[in-house]
Order: C-alpha cells, then structure tokens, then sequence
C-alpha cells in the first residue's frame, strides 16, 4: 500500500487517517513514495529534514513538539536570535519580533507564511556569513600607513615589456587596496601564463620601497623560487633580492626581498613583513600563509584555481580581488576525458604532435608498480624508440638534468613523468599532455598541468584518462575542466561541485553555519 510496511497498513486499514507521502510523476502515471501514517493536527507543519547521518528530522520534530508549549523555552530562543547583530538588524528593519519569526517558522498559520519565514531565515543565514567574512578578515588587518603610487608608477615604466590591459586593471584593483591605509587582503587570479607573476612582483616591490621595509614572495618549489629570483634580481637590485631555500643560509639583514620556497617559513626574518606575496597559494595549508604575517602585513595570494575557502572569502566580500582576464598569446587547447581501454586515441594524438615538431608529457602518480612511470615509459620506448625521457623524483639530480635537457632540446620530444616532478615549466612547446588516474587529481592542479600546454601560442590537447568503471562525481569533476578554460570559472565550478564545508567554520571562527544551523546554502546563493 504506497510502500508501507504491513504493520503501518493494518494501522490504517478501515479507518480514516492521514498518510505522508512524495507523490512521483511517471509515464505510468503518479505514484507515492515513502508513504507513512502521521497523525491529524489540523494546522501547518514545518517538515524538518535534520542532518543526514548525524541528525533525524523526526528527532528534531519531538523536539520542537516537546518545548513549543513551554513559554521560558520560546523565550531563550528569542533570546539567541537576537545575540546575532545581523538577524537583530534584519528583524528591525521589518519591525518584527523574534517570537513572531519563530512563530512563524514552527507554526504558521499558512503555508505562504512559513515559506516567507525561511526565505527570511535562508537571506539571514547568507548575511551572516558575509558578516564573518568581513569580521574574520578585519581582525587580522592592522595599519599599513603608506602610498605606494610613485614607486609603483616608476617600477612599471622601467619594464621592458608594455603591460596588457587586464595587468594594469588588476595591479590597479591591488593598488588601491594597499593605499586604503590599512593592511591589504588580495585574492590575484590569473591562468598560467597570463602575466601574474610580474604584476605581484611590481605590487611587492612598490611595497618595499614605499615602506622601506621588508618584501617576500612564497612559492611551492625552488624551480620557480629561482626563476623569480633571477627576474627581481635583474630588474630590481636596489632591493638586493634574496634566494631562500633548504640549501641557502641566514638572511642577509641588506636584503629587502626574498623569494623562497617554504625554508622561508624557517628562517628568522631580519624585521616584520611589509608585503607577503604567496604564489600558488593552494599548495599552502591556510597555518602556513599565515605564519609570516603581522598586523601591518599587506598579502597578496595568486592562483590560476584559488582554493574554495580562498575564493569563498573573495565572493564573501572579505578579500578585495583582482583577476587577469586571457592570455598574451593566442592558444586552443582542447581537453579529453578517455577511459583506459582508449589510450589508443591518445596514442593518435601523439603522433599527430610529434609530426607537427611539438613535445608531449605523460604524467603518472607512481614511479614503480602497474600504471607507473618505469612501467609505461619501457610501452611508450618500444611504440617510439630513443624518444622518451624518463623523470622521476628518485633519480639523482645529475641524471634528473640529463633528462630534462634531452626533453628541452627535443632529442627526446617525449617526458614519461611522476606528477611529484614539475615538468613543462620553462619548456614552452609542449603541445600534449596525458594524465593517467585523472580521478587522483584535484581541479586545481589539472587546470595547472593543462596551463603548461602552448605557452607561445597555438593549439594543444589535454587528455585525463579514467578507470573503465568511475564514479559520477568524479566524471562530473573532470567534466567541468573540460568545459571551463578560465582559471576563476572553473574555481566558481569546483565551489558549486564540493560545497563550501569548513569553509564557513573558518571565517566564521567554529560557527558550521550561522544562527541557524539547518539552512543549507549552496555557492549560488554568493556567486
């Protein structure tokens, strides 16, 4: 009988009564789910679906029932409502009452008046964690008394190369954050190889000279370290930049600013911060981008796929941010999701590469065992003889160089890799890339891989092969980097896919979700 149970029938059988129940829609016609005997109370119920897994909503039901009639209970409830400043505005400014709202939620007279009550409850919830955003992000601002406008105008003239119009608009956006006499918190967006890290740089070093003070920039491995190094070193000496890495020393009291990988979270520093710069900020934990931050610290975090709490803070109103739209190259990459059993396709796709004179990767989450990067390089060896480099972070640095420069030079136009390797970052023709396991990878670092495909121009393929049988999830994840190229849109994708979770807890320092706990909020409600 609609899914009941025989006891819950025969409970029923011959008697007038009141079943709950999901009425489905089919070809068939209409159906009910779920059907369950509930007793008349003549009047409106809230339905309360609870917490799956922690929480019943039948549970919260008996709850509700157990203290509507007690006075003291309704009034401590008010009186929690009102400890919230947002919902305490929201509810003066309808001239309403706490106990009406909770009146209204629990027991309204009219189905239109409960669904106003929560649609009030759900903007509330919303307003809230904007409020924590904005109050989470103030506590850790101080004072930050200076203009950075002539040295930042002086250090873009002296530039060999003309910035982009979006450069300018997002060193203008960073500008004006800086100058706003406080602390700055900025969320930098830009794809790989949209021009990012010279617009950081420029905002570090206007930092450093505008405050004479100190300027550092964090990134997530001593190949990039170097590479900026040598860039800041070149163009701004007066700063006398240093290099911070495991191998490198104490920090030398001239240097105004360093550039390291995280021994720069171990070092002593010669005075407080000015300027924190972290690139990549994803390969960060949220204790180590605050470790070197002071009161008076400006931070500047960028990312081609910023993190959801990151972005959240963004879209929350916490972070000023500041995007790079494009590329300064024109460039097509298209993106492929093949199962295992058509890495033959992929195998097509190399060829077509090869012949056109560009360089391809294949990137594998082990060095040794099945699906490894020993195991696949000896398959891809015998399809392409002596065109096949082979890296790994178990090789020894001498033998890791020889192979890298083969692939560089194009003797070996193919890299057979382990992902713990970053490969690809100054070799500029790499038209293909293949990930194996793709389901192992997060968004953020796929969208980074395909980022090193094309970097002068033209067009390249990003193939992510699955297992035979994956997870709906897991497609739908894989799916929106294929449908998404711009770094931020497929950050906004990522949100909506995995939700915001602790997110909220952290800006809203250990509140899950506001006053009221059972309102679901979803990336859209901020996007």
């Amino acid at each position: 009988m609609f899914g009941m149970t025989v006891d819950q029938a025969e409970t029923i059988e011959g008697k007038n009564g009141t079943i709950e129940a999901q009425i489905i829609q089919s070809m068939g016609g209409r159906y009910l789910r779920g059907a369950r005997p509930q007793r008349m109370t003549r009047r409106v119920d809230a339905l309360y679906t609870g917490i799956p897994g922690k929480l019943s909503g039948e549970l919260i039901a008996a709850g509700i029932e157990e203290q509507w009639s007690s006075e003291q209970a309704i009034s401590e409830a008010a009186e929690a409502l009102m400890l919230s400043p947002v919902i305490r505005q929201s509810l003066a400014a309808r001239s309403r009452s706490p106990v009406a709202l909770l009146r209204a939620i629990h027991r309204p007279d009219t189905v239109e008046q409960g669904e106003r009550a929560l649609a009030f409850a759900r903007q509330c919830a919303i307003d809230e964690v904007r409020h924590g955003a904005r109050a989470s992000v103030k506590a850790t601002m101080g004072p930050a008394r200076f203009s950075i406008d002539t040295p930042l105008i002086e250090a873009v003239a002296a530039q060999p190369e003309t910035l982009s119009e979006s450069q300018r608009q997002a060193l203008n956006t960073i500008r004006k954050a800086i100058n706003l006499q406080q602390s700055a918190r900025v969320l930098l967006n830009g794809d790989v190889g949209s021009g990012k890290t010279l617009v950081f740089c420029l905002a570090a070093v206007a930092v450093a000279r505008a405050s004479k003070g100190l300027a550092a920039i964090l990134v997530p491995n001593e190949i990039v370290a170097r590479q900026i190094h040598e860039l800041t070193a070149a163009r701004f000496p007066d700063l006398k930049p240093q290099l911070c890495t495991a191998e490198a020393g104490d920090i030398d009291p001239e240097a105004r600013l360093l550039v390291g990988t995280q021994a720069l979270l171990h070092r002593e520093l010669t005075q407080p911060l000015s300027i924190l710069v972290i690139d990549e900020q994803h390969k960060f934990s949220v204790d180590q981008r605050m470790q070197l931050v002071g009161e008076s610290t400006h931070v500047i975090e960028a990312s081609a796929t910023p993190i959801p709490r990151s972005l959240a803070l963004a879209l929350f109103d916490g972070w000023t941010q500041a995007r790079i739209a494009g590329s300064p190259v024109e460039k097509s990459i298209q993106t492929h999701i093949l199962r295992e059993s058509e890495r033959n396709a992929a195998i097509d796709l190399v060829r077509h590469h090869l012949q056109e004179g560009r360089r391809c990767i294949f990137l594998y989450p082990r060095v040794k065992g099945k699906g490894s990067v020993t195991e696949r390089a000896k398959a891809l060896n015998e399809r392409f003889p002596n065109r096949v480099a082979v890296i790994h972070g178990k090789l020894k640095p001498a033998e890791k160089e020889a192979a890298l420069q083969q692939f560089r030079s194009g003797q070996a136009p193919i890299a057979v890799a382990s992902t713990a390797v970053e490969v690809g970052v100054d070799v500029p023709d790499v038209g293909m890339m293949v990930i194996s396991e793709a389901e192992r990878f997060g968004l953020t670092q796929l969208h980074q891989l395909r980022g090193r495909l094309v970097r002068n121009g033209g067009r390249g393929d990003f193939v992510m092969m699955t297992a035979e049988t994956t997870k709906r999830a897991t497609l739908e994840r894989l799916q929106a980097l294929r449908k998404h190229s711009n770094g931020f849109d497929l950050a906004e994708a990522d949100l909506k896919l995995r939700g915001f979770g602790d997110v909220l807890g952290d800006m809203q320092t250990g509140k899950a979700l506001g006053t009221f706990k059972l309102t679901r909020l979803v990336a859209e409600d901020f996007l």
